[in-house]
């Protein structure tokens, strides 16, 4: 009930009654004053006050979630399951998640049981080892054990791993790209240990080790990546299927295409001839702008994460990232000066050596202090003097208080100390295993908690691992694989197979790319490009199991690490191991691409890096609203405001048949192959 002093009427009763204001309104008189009847205060009244006030209490409350235990938070979810999950990836998997929370379940884990639960895990309330599959916990020890009912980590049975919220969502995504069973959507379990005395724990990996190898994409992607900056990339962007026998090594991403505008690029260029310019590590010649340059941080931060999570370094998906444009414009877009040589190579051949350390390693932190490190060494490669001092050492840009002393200990000792410190047993088993074409970072470390240290204990299989074929045949030839061939055997090998595949087909383009192109002295493998006009009505399709049959029969191919799955594709991607036909002639790597016509010129830019500058280019394309990979250049993309990342329409290509057209609408002065070097 409203009070009569603040009801309507109350409120015209004052409004009427004139007031002592200096505004000349006469004082309130006893004749002016208009006398209500008092309100009766009843029972019913009484009642109705006592239910308005408990609605506006309500009110109050209402959107505060009402205190529950862990255990009384997980119970709920389980009497009221959703009848249809997000996805299916946890399924089979029965988690006790310890949020480390005092007394009530916070917002925090709260929502982790619901995301379990959402994506198909089955939420176990308390602690039953023979119900638990696996322990989630983000907590320190003693919570974690206060929340099990334990008083050691040694009672928790070793069929139980205790693993941190990483590992839960490192399968997220996965689902559709997955090559075998579930087992393999989400990271072995002791990547993501919570404790380091149970990291052998689950031993999932071991059981995987033990059976057909199975790789993830991110896991074949590491890698290739790991084979060095100057090795084929092709692998990390072609879409080609591979026979059954050859998965392992061979799991392919799917790029989708970008998309563009309604606009129409004037006039064709032509399609850049190989730079035969032996020199090595060349730089951009002039201080012109360099509509790239803002862009090469990011781009080496996002190259290192990849790197670090074992990702793909695929440039366009439908969850790719959100590039913002620099606060002040391309103020950064010039072009490196040209270095004839560096002033401070014995500092930074020392910082490299480091870096390649924590490389190996998997803590984040150590995937921060490589990006650190890379930041510094470019930093100190474009440096114009010899460094003598820790103050002219700290005064460079990205080089911190830490790195200057590390700088002056190799400038004053000729060494660093902290390198002996970081190469531990594991780290130089894992950099050892991982020079086997097809292993990654993960599996050199399944290998090592298998108990293997060096390539014999490989050879022998040593903790029941075992090898695909593409890993057997890199372990064969390890030495020549590790080994960067001279330019001059790239290009001998090249002319040995050109005459041949123009004899199929005299209208075939076919080049070399890669650091080959880029004008390196030294190469990790050879990258071959073949595609054919079609202004006659006729492709290249079919014509690559020919050229392969006729290069094994010429003794330059010997060894096949990945075939197509469809060989009448246009896209399609062949990798080997080559040598020139005579005595004693080691064995190399060798990709060849084949790509539609109209795309060359796009692949010719992806496949010719270098991986800085590509995705510098990527970067800038989907700030100017395109989208580039190795088909073409996109415009017209349109995204889903709420989620930037994910494109509801891909457009159409722009640009794709010449690298020129693609650097034109960009706005990037041209730039020859070996201009392009940023790393």
């Amino acid at each position: 009930m409203t009070s009569p002093r603040n009801s309507p009427l109350g409120a015209s009763r004052h409004s009427s009654i004139p007031s002592s204001d200096p505004g000349g309104i006469p004082p309130l008189s006893r004749a002016t004053v208009v006398k209500h009847p008092k309100v009766r205060k009843t029972v019913s009244s009484s009642r109705s006050k006592a239910n308005i006030s408990k609605q506006n209490k309500d009110q109050k409350n209402k959107g505060k979630s009402a205190l529950v235990t862990p255990l009384e938070y997980a119970q709920k979810l389980n009497s009221d399951l959703p009848k249809k999950r997000k996805s299916d990836y946890l399924k089979g998997k029965q988690i006790l998640y310890v949020g480390g929370d005092m007394q009530y379940a916070g917002v925090l884990t709260r929502g982790r049981m619901d995301y379990i639960i959402k994506h198909g895990g089955t939420l176990v309330p308390s602690y039953d080892p023979t119900t638990v599959t696996h322990i989630v916990t983000d907590a320190t020890t003693r919570p974690t054990l206060k929340a099990l009912g334990l008083k050691s980590l040694k009672e928790i049975p070793d069929n139980i791993p205790t693993v941190t919220w990483s590992w839960v969502i490192s399968g997220y995504g996965r689902k559709a790209n997955a090559i075998d069973d579930d087992e393999s959507l989400l990271d072995f379990e002791f990547l993501h240990a919570a404790f380091p005395q149970r990291i052998h724990a689950g031993r999932s990996w071991q059981k995987r080790g033990q059976g057909n190898l199975v790789q993830t994409k991110a896991q074949v992607t590491a890698s290739t990546d790991d084979l060095g900056g100057d090795s084929s990339h092709i692998s990390s962007f072609t879409e080609d299927h591979l026979t059954k026998n050859q998965q392992p090594l061979a799991a392919m991403l799917v790029v989708l295409p970008p998309a563009p505008h309604t606009f129409v690029p004037t006039g064709k260029a032509s399609s850049t001839a190989r730079h035969n310019n032996d020199q090595s590590n060349h730089k951009p010649q002039s201080n012109t702008e360099d509509p790239l340059a803002e862009f090469y941080e990011k781009a080496r931060a996002e190259r290192e994460q990849a790197r670090g999570l074992g990702q793909s370094e695929t440039d366009e998906s439908d969850q790719e990232k959100e590039f913002s444009k620099p606060a002040h414009g391309f103020t950064c877009d010039r072009k490196e000066p040209e270095q004839r040589g560096c002033m401070n190579q014995d500092i930074i051949e020392k910082l490299e050596e480091l870096m390649e350390l924590h490389k190996a390693k998997l803590g984040e932190d150590d995937r921060w202090r490589v990006y650190s490190y890379s930041k510094c060494i470019r930093a100190l490669r474009n440096y114009p003097k010899k460094i003598k001092s820790f103050n002219e050492a700290r005064s460079i840009t990205g080089v911190g208080e830490k790195t200057a002393r590390k700088i002056m200990e190799i400038i004053e000792t000729g060494d660093l100390r902290r390198i002996g410190y970081e190469k531990t047993d594991d780290v130089e088993a894992v950099n050892l295993f991982q020079g086997i074409y097809g292993v990654g970072r993960q599996i050199a470390y399944m290998w090592y908690n298998n108990g293997c240290r060096t390539l014999d204990d490989v050879r022998a299989r040593k903790g029941g691992i075992k090898l695909s074929h593409a890993q057997e045949v890199g372990l064969q030839f390890y030495d020549d694989i590790n080994d960067r061939m001279p330019r001059s055997e790239a290009e001998s090998i090249f002319n040995l197979i050109r005459p041949i595949a123009l004899e199929l087909d005299e209208h075939l383009y076919i080049d070399i790319m890669g650091s080959f192109r880029r004008g390196k002295a030294t190469c990790g493998d050879i990258d071959i490009i073949v595609t054919r006009p079609t202004s006659d009505g006729i492709t290249h399709a079919g014509l690559l199991p020919e050229l392969l049959a006729r290069l094994h029969a010429a003794k330059i191919l010997t060894e096949d690490l990945a075939l197509p799955d469809d060989f009448s594709a246009l896209e399609l991607c062949y990798r080997g191991l080559c040598k020139r036909p005579e005595p004693d002639a080691k064995h190399r790597r060798i990709d060849i691409l084949c790509v539609p016509w109209e795309n060359r010129g796009a692949a010719l830019l992806y496949y010719t890096g270098d991986d800085i500058f590509n995705r510098a280019m990527r970067m800038k394309a989907n700030v100017l609203g395109y989208s580039l990979n190795q088909r073409g250049l996109y415009g017209g993309v349109v995204r889903d405001p709420r989620n930037r990342r994910v494109k509801i329409s891909e457009g159409n290509i722009v640009a794709s048949e010449t690298e020129e057209e693609i650097f034109k609408i960009l706005g990037v002065p041209w730039q020859e192959p070996h201009e392009r070097v940023r790393g």
